[in-house]
């Protein structure tokens, strides 16, 4: 659970893009009628926010690269939806920059991304 009124200081349009990513990531690779999780915790001065989709399983020798500019798992993902390889490598250097972090993790056709981010 997360403290009412928890604040977080940051650049309120790069945040933004970095959950807008997540999620239509999360929507675009989603499985047909599942739902898709948003998540929020804090444990002591840091706020966790987990998006958690149900979809074809990233293998882990991809995941470890799910990161990098231009990356995509799986080549036959076209840019029919919207992407090019950018969208997760921008998120990680927003969140960086802002001194947090994004991992994620993917098996038994779930998927995972979590970012952290100092609380103020």
């Amino acid at each position: 659970m997360i403290e009412p009124n928890k604040m977080i200081r940051c650049d309120v349009n790069k945040m933004q893009r970095v959950f807008d990513n997540l999620l239509r990531n999360a929507v675009n690779y989603s499985f047909e009628n599942t739902e898709i999780l948003i998540a929020v915790t804090q444990k002591e001065d840091r706020v966790h926010i987990k998006v958690t989709n149900h979809g074809a399983t990233i293998p882990k020798d991809k995941l470890e690269h799910i990161f990098e500019r231009f990356y995509r798992p799986d080549s036959s993902r076209s840019t029919g939806n919207g992407g090019a390889g950018l969208g997760l490598a921008i998120a990680k250097e927003i969140v960086t920059l802002h001194g947090g972090a994004i991992t994620a993790h993917s098996e038994n056709e779930t998927i995972t991304f979590e970012v952290t981010i100092v609380s103020s």
